[in-house]
C-alpha cells in the first residue's frame, strides 16, 4: 500500500488510489500498467493538498468563507482572492518541499503540463471541470510553484460559488469532494496529434473515427485547421477519407506553442499513412477492450531523431495523452435530429424546467400543433417539438425542416439553414418546393384563422396587447398574498389563458411573415441592385417607428443624460463601488437630491419594470431589482451620446434609402411593377420587424405576472417545508407544482422528500451548465457540433448581420453582470443578447455573437444602430480574448484577427 504520508506519487506504484489521486491520474496509472504508452507522469497527492491546507490555513480559509455573502459578487470575489493569496504566500513544510523537489529532480529534460485534478470532478452529479486551473509548457525549475497554484486555484470565484450552489463541502476532508491532486505530465513535442473514437459520435455505430492534423492537437481545438478525418471499420477497412488542407500547426518551441506555416507541400497531403492508421487502430481497440467501454482518445506522435519539420521523420512514438468514454452516448435511442440553433432565438440562457414547461408547452400547443392543423401542415401536427438537454432547449429538427418544405427555394437563407448541420443543409436548401400546400395553407388559414392573414396578424396583436395591459392592470391590484390556494391556481390559469393568443399570433407573425418578407426584401436587393454587403438592406429597415425596444434604449440614455449633468448625484453614484448591490431603500433616498431623475426613473420602473436581464422566470425583473436599472444608467453616463438624436439619423437615413431604392428599381426592367411590389412587401417587413421585437415586449409582461403568481406559491411551498428554499420552486416541473395546490394530488412529506432530492439534482445540473453552451445537435443521445469551418489564415467565419467594417479592441462578455467592464466603441462578444443587453449598444463598436441570424435579436438591434454584426460564431467567446485587436467584417459574416 501507498504510505499515507507519501505525498508524490509514481505511476508506476500498484494499488493507486482514486482517493488519493483522482481519476484523471488514475486512468493514466491504469494505462501505464496495461503496457499503453503514456508520457512520463507523477502525482502530487490530495494528501498533500490536505497536509499543507491543514497545517496552518484550515481555521483561516474556514473563517473567510462563513464571511462570504454567497448572492454578492463582490464579497464572492473578495473572500476567494484572499484564500488565494494566503495560500500562494504560505511556505511548505521541509518534508513535503523535500519530497516534491526530489521527485521533479528526477523527472526527465523538457516541459510539462501542470493540471489541477479537483476529486469533485469524479461525482456523477457534480462537475468542476475547467474551473480549475492548468499550466502547460513549464519548465521543471517552474512546477513546484505551479504546483501551488493549481492548489490555490480550488479556490477560484466560479468553482467556490460553483460548491456552494451544489452544497458541496469545501473543507470536510472525509469528503473526496474537498480534496485536490495535481497531475505533472511530460508535454510531447508532437509531429501530428488527433483524437481516436471507438465509437462513430456522429451515428452512434461501432465504425472507428480517426482524426489528426500537423503538430499539437490546440490547432483542431482552437478550429486553426480542419482536421484530416478517417473513418474505417473493425477490421482496418478505411470505409471514407476526407483530407484536407492544413495551412498551420502549432509546434512545442522554447516552451510555447508556435503557430507555424506548414511546407506548401505538406499541407494538402494526408497526416497519417496506412501503418500509423493500423497502430492507432489496434491502440484504439485494444483501449476500448480495456476500460470495456466505447473511447475517446486524445493521442500524439513524437518522431524520434526527426531533421525537420515533416521532412523524413524517423520512428514514429505513439502517446496516449488521455483515454476516457464517449461521453456523448447516453443510451437515448429516439432517432430524432435535435438543434439548439432554433432554441437560442427563444431561450437565449440556461433554462430552469418551471420555464421549459411554462413556455414550452405553449411553443407546443399553440404554435406547432394547433397552428399547423389550421394550415393543413399533417405531418407534424403532433411530432414531439422539444427537449430539454443540460439546461438547454433544443428543437426537433425533423419538424423544422418539414415547415420550411413548404417555404419557396429562395427563402432557405443561410440564416434559416444554419438551424441544421452542414452536411444537411444542401439537402435541405434544394428540397422540393410543396407550393400548391403552401398556397392551400394561406387559403385554409383565411378560413379557419383570419387573423394569421399577412394584413391582419399585426393589427389583431395590437387589439389582444391592448386588451391584455388592461387584465395586466386589475392583476397588479391583486394582494397574492391573500388569495386561497384555489384562488392563486385560478389566477395562474386565468393568465394562462389570456396568453395564449400572443402564442397563436407568433406563430405567424414570427415563424412565417416576419421570415418570409424580410428574405424577400433581401433577396430582392441582391438580385436587383446587387446589396451584396447588405447595406441597402439595413438602410431599409432601420429607424422604424413604435419599436419598444428602441424607445426603451432612449429611455434609458435620457436619465444617462439627466444623470449626467448633475454633478453632485453623479459624484455620489459613481463613488459606490458596486450599485448593484443596492437595496430599494438605498436607491429611493440617493435620488431624491434630483426630482425631476426619481420621477422619471420611476416612470421608467412604471413603464419597463417588467423586463430583465433574462427570459428566464428565475431571474428577478427590474421592478424587483431597481439596482440593475440604476447601473445601467451609471454606465451610460460615461458617454454624451443622443439616442433620440441618433433614431431621428437612422429615420431619416430610411427615408432616404427608401426614395434610392424605389428609383433604382423603377429603372429596371418592368421596374414600375417591381416597385409596387417591392413596397408593399417592405412595408410588411418592416411592421413585422417592429412585431418581432415588440412581441418580446408583451411577452415579458405575461411572464413576469407568471413569475408573480410563482414566487408566491414557492413562498407558500417554503413556510410548509415541502421545498427548502423560495427559488427552488423553479426546479419543478409545472405538473409538479400544480400537484401540491391540489386538493386531489397533495404530496405526502415523504413524496415532499423525494421532490427535494429530484430539486437539488436538477439544480446541480442548471448550475453547472448555466455558463456553457452544450454542442449544437444531439441525435440517439449522441452530442456533436458541425464540422469546423475551413477558417483562412487569421479569419473566422459566421453570418453577415449587419454590414459594415469595424477594427477595435475585443471584450468577452459572458454575462450581463460584466456589461459594466464595456469601453468605448470596443467589440462586444457575447453568446447571445437579450433587450435588457442593448441599452448599451450606444457605446459598442462591433458586436460578434455564438448563436442567431439576420432576424435575432441582437441583428436587429445591430443594424438599427449601425453596428457591424457577425452573428453564429462558433465558440466565439472562447477563440477571441479580451483586448485582441479584430476586424468585424458584417458584410461579409467574417472575424479577422490582428497579428
Amino acid at each position: 500500500m501507498v504510505d499515507s504520508n507519501h505525498y508524490v506519487i509514481d505511476l508506476n506504484e500498484r494499488n493507486l488510489s482514486l482517493e488519493k489521486i483522482g481519476s484523471k491520474a488514475l486512468n493514466l496509472g491504469k494505462l501505464k500498467a496495461a503496457g499503453f504508452n503514456i508520457p512520463p507522469a507523477v502525482v502530487i497527492s490530495a494528501d498533500a493538498y490536505d497536509f499543507f491546507i491543514r497545517n496552518g490555513l484550515e481555521d483561516k480559509i474556514s473563517g473567510i468563507v462563513d464571511s462570504i455573502d454567497f448572492k454578492d459578487e463582490d464579497s464572492i470575489k473578495t473572500g476567494c482572492s484572499s484564500i488565494r493569496s494566503m495560500i500562494k504566500s504560505e511556505e511548505l513544510s521541509s518534508d513535503l518541499l523535500r519530497e516534491v523537489n526530489y521527485n521533479i529532480e528526477d523527472l526527465p529534460d523538457g516541459y510539462y503540463a501542470v493540471r489541477s485534478s479537483a476529486l469533485a470532478e469524479d461525482l456523477a452529479d457534480a462537475s468542476f471541470a475547467g474551473q480549475l486551473d492548468s499550466y502547460l509548457n513549464i519548465k521543471k525549475e517552474d512546477i513546484l510553484e505551479k504546483i501551488v497554484d493549481c492548489w490555490a486555484s480550488y479556490w477560484n470565484d466560479h468553482a467556490v460559488k460553483y460548491r456552494h450552489d451544489s452544497s458541496i463541502d469545501h473543507l470536510n476532508k472525509e469528503l473526496k469532494t474537498s480534496r485536490l491532486a495535481v497531475v505533472v505530465q511530460k508535454m510531447v513535442n508532437a509531429d501530428i496529434s488527433g483524437v481516436i473514437f471507438t465509437a462513430n459520435p456522429v451515428n452512434g455505430t461501432s465504425e472507428i473515427v480517426i482524426e489528426s492534423t500537423w503538430g499539437l492537437g490546440e490547432a483542431i481545438a482552437s478550429g486553426i485547421v480542419t482536421p484530416d478525418t478517417y473513418v474505417l471499420n473493425r477490421d482496418g477497412n478505411i470505409i471514407q477519407k476526407n483530407i484536407k488542407t492544413k495551412k498551420k500547426g502549432y509546434y512545442l518551441k522554447n516552451g510555447e506553442n508556435a503557430l507555424t506555416v506548414i511546407n506548401k507541400e505538406h499541407r494538402g497531403r494526408s497526416s497519417l499513412n496506412n501503418d500509423i492508421l493500423k497502430n492507432l487502430l489496434k491502440i484504439g481497440l485494444e483501449l476500448e477492450e480495456f476500460f470495456n467501454v466505447a473511447q475517446d482518445i486524445e493521442w500524439a506522435i513524437e518522431y524520434q531523431n526527426k531533421k525537420s519539420n515533416n521532412e523524413n521523420p524517423n520512428i514514429p512514438n505513439i502517446y496516449i495523452l488521455q483515454s476516457r468514454p464517449v461521453t456523448t452516448l447516453t443510451g437515448e435511442d429516439d432517432d430524432i435530429l435535435w438543434t439548439r440553433a432554433y432554441g437560442d432565438e427563444y431561450w437565449a440562457d440556461a433554462t430552469t424546467p418551471l420555464f421549459y414547461d411554462v413556455m414550452g408547452k405553449m411553443l407546443t400547443d399553440y404554435v406547432n400543433h394547433e397552428g399547423a392543423r389550421i394550415m393543413g401542415y399533417k405531418e407534424i401536427t403532433d411530432s414531439k417539438l422539444l427537449k430539454l438537454h443540460k439546461s438547454r432547449v433544443y428543437f426537433n429538427s425533423w419538424v423544422l425542416e418539414k415547415a420550411f418544405s413548404y417555404y419557396p427555394k429562395f427563402a432557405r437563407s443561410k440564416e434559416l439553414l444554419n438551424y441544421f448541420p452542414l452536411e444537411d443543409q444542401e439537402r435541405i436548401s434544394n428540397y422540393p418546393s410543396i407550393l400548391h400546400k403552401t398556397l392551400l395553407s394561406q387559403v385554409l388559414i383565411a378560413i379557419r384563422d383570419p387573423d394569421g392573414m399577412m394584413h391582419k396578424t399585426d393589427k389583431a396583436y395590437r387589439k389582444w396587447a391592448k386588451g391584455f395591459m388592461e387584465k395586466c392592470d386589475y392583476f397588479d391590484e391583486t394582494a397574492l398574498k391573500t388569495l386561497s390556494d384555489h384562488e392563486l391556481l385560478s389566477i395562474y390559469d386565468d393568465i394562462e389563458k389570456s396568453g395564449i393568443k400572443h402564442y397563436q399570433l407568433i406563430r405567424y407573425g414570427m415563424v412565417s411573415h416576419s421570415i418570409a418578407t424580410n428574405l424577400m426584401i433581401k433577396n430582392w436587393l441582391l438580385e436587383w441592385l446587387d446589396d451584396k454587403d447588405g447595406s441597402l438592406y439595413a438602410g431599409l429597415i432601420s429607424g422604424l417607428d413604435d419599436n419598444k425596444t428602441v424607445e426603451m434604449n432612449i429611455r434609458f440614455s435620457e436619465l444617462a443624460k439627466i444623470l449626467r449633468e448633475d454633478a453632485d448625484l453623479s459624484r455620489k453614484i459613481n463613488s459606490i463601488k458596486e450599485v448593484n448591490s443596492l437595496n430599494e431603500t438605498d436607491i429611493h433616498e440617493l435620488i431624491s437630491s434630483n426630482s425631476n431623475f426619481k420621477y422619471e426613473f420611476d416612470l421608467f420602473i412604471e413603464d419597463y419594470g417588467h423586463r430583465s436581464n433574462t427570459r428566464e422566470i428565475l431571474y428577478p425583473r427590474w421592478r424587483e431589482d431597481k439596482a440593475y436599472v440604476l447601473n445601467v444608467i451609471k454606465l451610460l453616463s460615461s458617454t454624451d451620446l443622443d439616442l433620440r438624436k441618433k433614431e431621428l439619423e437612422s429615420r431619416n437615413n430610411r427615408f432616404k434609402t427608401e426614395e434610392e431604392v424605389l428609383y433604382r428599381i423603377k429603372k429596371k426592367r418592368g421596374g414600375f411593377f417591381k416597385a409596387k411590389l417591392f413596397k408593399i412587401v417592405l412595408n410588411l417587413a418592416q411592421t413585422y420587424l417592429t412585431f418581432r421585437e415588440n412581441q418580446r415586449f408583451y411577452l415579458d409582461h405575461l411572464l413576469f405576472r407568471q413569475r408573480l403568481i410563482i414566487l408566491e406559491m414557492g413562498r407558500r411551498l417554503e413556510l410548509s417545508k415541502f421545498i427548502d428554499e423560495l427559488n427552488d420552486v423553479f426546479f419543478l416541473y409545472e405538473k409538479e407544482l400544480f400537484m401540491f395546490y391540489s386538493t386531489e394530488t397533495l404530496p405526502s412529506k415523504g413524496d415532499a422528500q423525494k421532490f427535494r432530492e429530484e430539486i437539488l439534482k436538477r439544480k446541480k445540473e442548471f448550475y453547472r451548465y448555466k455558463s456553457s453552451l452544450p454542442p449544437k445537435f444531439i441525435k440517439n443521445g449522441i452530442e456533436f457540433d458541425d464540422t469546423i469551418t475551413e477558417y483562412h489564415q487569421n479569419a473566422f467565419y459566421g453570418a453577415a448581420a449587419s454590414p459594415g467594417i469595424f477594427k477595435g479592441l475585443a471584450r468577452v462578455v459572458e454575462s450581463i453582470e460584466e456589461l459594466s467592464q464595456l469601453e468605448e466603441d470596443e467589440i462586444l462578444i457575447t453568446s447571445n443578447t437579450d433587450p435588457a443587453w442593448t441599452a448599451v449598444f450606444s457605446k459598442v463598436g462591433g458586436l460578434i455573437t455564438e448563436t442567431g441570424g439576420i432576424l435575432s435579436h441582437g441583428a436587429v438591434i445591430s443594424r438599427e444602430y449601425r453596428i457591424p454584426a457577425v452573428t453564429a460564431v462558433k465558440g466565439a467567446t472562447n477563440i477571441f480574448k479580451t483586448g485582441e485587436k479584430l476586424v468585424v467584417d458584417g458584410n461579409e459574416g467574417v472575424v479577422y484577427k490582428k497579428e
